[in-house]
C-alpha cells in the first residue's frame, strides 16, 4: 500500500537522522533475512532459489554450453530473466540483464571457460523473478552468485585433446580436436574456486548523508537517490547511481563519502 504523504515526509526524516532509523530496526549496512538453497534443479550445471522475508522470490538456473571461442568474438556470458507481471521488453527487464551481464563479462577469465584449441564454454543465465516488493535488482543478483557458486563443469579426458574422427578442419587445414568429457558427474568440477568468486550487484539507497543497503520499497521511494554498486574479491569494482524518484531530482554524484561507506560494507 502506497504511502502517505505524511508517512513519507517521517521515513525521510527517520531515514536521514544520525544515526538514521529504519523502520524495521536495521542496521544501516544490514541486510533482511532471507531463505536460500542450492542444486534445486537437477538439469543445470548450477542452480539457486532465494526468498526474502517481504515475500520476493527468485530461480536462476545455468546451463554450460560448448561453443567455438574464435567465432565472431562470443559473449561467454549471455543473462535472460522472466519478471512475473513484467513484459519481458520492459525498463527494469533491461536493466537487471545488462547490469549482470557487464559485471560477469568485467569479471570472468575467458581462461576459466576454456577447455582446448578452439573451444570454450559460454554460460547461460536464465533466472525468474516469481515475485519481488521491492527492487529486484539486489535479489537477482544474490541468486545469480549463489547458482554461480554451485555451478559444476564435465571434467575433461585428457587423451581426447585430439578426436580421432575430425568432422571439419580449420583454415590452416589441421584437425580440430573435439573436446571429450567424463561421463561420470562426481568428476565434474566447480566453476568457482578460491582464485575466483562471481561478483555481486547490490543497490544501495541515499538519504541525507547516509547510505542504506538491501532497501525496502518503502526506502527506495522515499530516499534522495540511488547507487548500484558492483564488488568482486572484497574489493568496489563499479559504482554509478541511478534515480528511484521523480526525474526532476538531482541524482547524487559518487562521492568519496559514499564510496568508503560502501567498502566498510564489504569488508
Amino acid at each position: 500500500m502506497p504511502l502517505s504523504l505524511s508517512e513519507e515526509s517521517y521515513l525521510a526524516s527517520s531515514l536521514s537522522l544520525r544515526p538514521p532509523c529504519r523502520p524495521d530496526g536495521r542496521d544501516q549496512h544490514q541486510f533482511r533475512p532471507l531463505d536460500a538453497s542450492a542444486g534445486i534443479l537437477p538439469a543445470t550445471n548450477g542452480s539457486a532459489r532465494i526468498r526474502l522475508c517481504d515475500g520476493g522470490e527468485c530461480i536462476v538456473g545455468i546451463k554450460a554450453e560448448v561453443v567455438e571461442s574464435r567465432k565472431e568474438d562470443v559473449a561467454l556470458v549471455e543473462v535472460q530473466c522472466d519478471i512475473a507481471g513484467v513484459q519481458s521488453n520492459s525498463p527494469l527487464h533491461t536493466f537487471l540483464c545488462t547490469t549482470l551481464e557487464t559485471a560477469l563479462r568485467n569479471t570472468l577469465p575467458a581462461s576459466r571457460l576454456s577447455i582446448i584449441h578452439r573451444y570454450t564454454y559460454k554460460l547461460f543465465i536464465d533466472g525468474i523473478i516469481l515475485d519481488h516488493v521491492s527492487h529486484p535488482l539486489t535479489l537477482f543478483s544474490m541468486t545469480v552468485y549463489l547458482a554461480l557458486l554451485d555451478t559444476r563443469l564435465p571434467k575433461l579426458i585428457p587423451s581426447a585433446d585430439v578426436a580421432s574422427t575430425t568432422t571439419s578442419t580449420s583454415s590452416s587445414d589441421q584437425p580440430i580436436g573435439l573436446p571429450q568429457f567424463e561421463s561420470d558427474w562426481q568428476e565434474s568440477v566447480p566453476l568457482c574456486d578460491k582464485a575466483w568468486s562471481p561478483p555481486l550487484v547490490q543497490l544501495a539507497v541515499l538519504a541525507g548523508k547516509n547510505v542504506f543497503v538491501d532497501p525496502t520499497g518503502e526506502e527506495a521511494g522515499v530516499g534522495d537517490g540511488a547507487i548500484v554498486v558492483s564488488w568482486h574479491q572484497g574489493k568496489v569494482v563499479g559504482l554509478r547511481t541511478v534515480n528511484t524518484r521523480d526525474s526532476s531530482k538531482q541524482v547524487f554524484s559518487a562521492s568519496r563519502d559514499v564510496t568508503e561507506a560502501l567498502t566498510r560494507v564489504v569488508s
